[in-house]
């Protein structure tokens, strides 16, 4: 039962011996009652415990940093995608302040506009790019990074490819950004924006 309840925990919750003493503290006694400490538990599942150990390394002023990092890089925050791409930054969160969502408000992000961009749809993202283009927004790159990363990240990730340039193509603009401003020929915006209404 014991192995079973570890096993089931890894990859979903912490497995270091602070979290699991305080969090299920009969599970951990148990533990520690047949295998001897919980270390030797999490070997007999078959598990690296000095991996495990690992996240006590981990600051929460150290998480908090990371996240806004990573958002400043316009990298996508969803719980998910952070399980998939930088497990050991999110289980350290999950270690340090019990969840995803309380990590990123401490990083002062709002958490609710993380989830709500996720579920945006391809036709959404497209048109809130070219609501942003007939408003007059800079739409290179640099910009987009500084200013709307998740528009930039969401845009290269669900219309793109992995690329800025061919997200905008998708949503019908082709000015080139690599022009200094001056040199950028007038935009005709009217049949763009009515078309991002459809």
């Amino acid at each position: 039962m014991i192995r079973d309840i570890i096993l089931s925990s890894n990859g979903k919750e912490p497995l270091n011996s602070h979290y699991f003493s305080t969090t299920y503290p009969s599970v951990y006694a148990a533990a520690e009652r047949i295998f001897g400490s919980w270390g030797n538990a999490i070997t007999a599942c078959g598990l690296d415990y000095n991996t495990i150990r690992k996240y006590r390394s981990w600051t929460r002023m150290r998480i908090v940093t990371m996240i806004r990092k990573k958002y400043k890089d316009g990298e996508p925050l969803s719980s998910q995608y952070m399980q998939n791409n930088f497990k050991a930054l999110y289980m350290a969160a999950i270690h340090r302040f019990k969840s995803w969502g309380k990590a990123i408000q401490a990083a002062g992000i709002d958490y609710n506009t993380i989830r709500m961009r996720r579920s945006m749809t391809p036709e959404q993202i497209r048109a809130e790019i070219v609501k942003l283009y007939v408003s007059g927004e800079d739409m290179a790159y640099s910009n987009m990074r500084c200013h709307h990363q998740y528009l930039l990240a969401y845009g290269m990730k669900k219309l793109g490819g992995g690329s800025w340039a061919e997200a905008r193509r998708v949503c019908g603009i082709t000015e080139n950004f690599r022009l200094p401003k001056e040199k950028r020929p007038a935009r005709n915006t009217t049949a763009l924006y009515q078309a991002s209404l459809f």
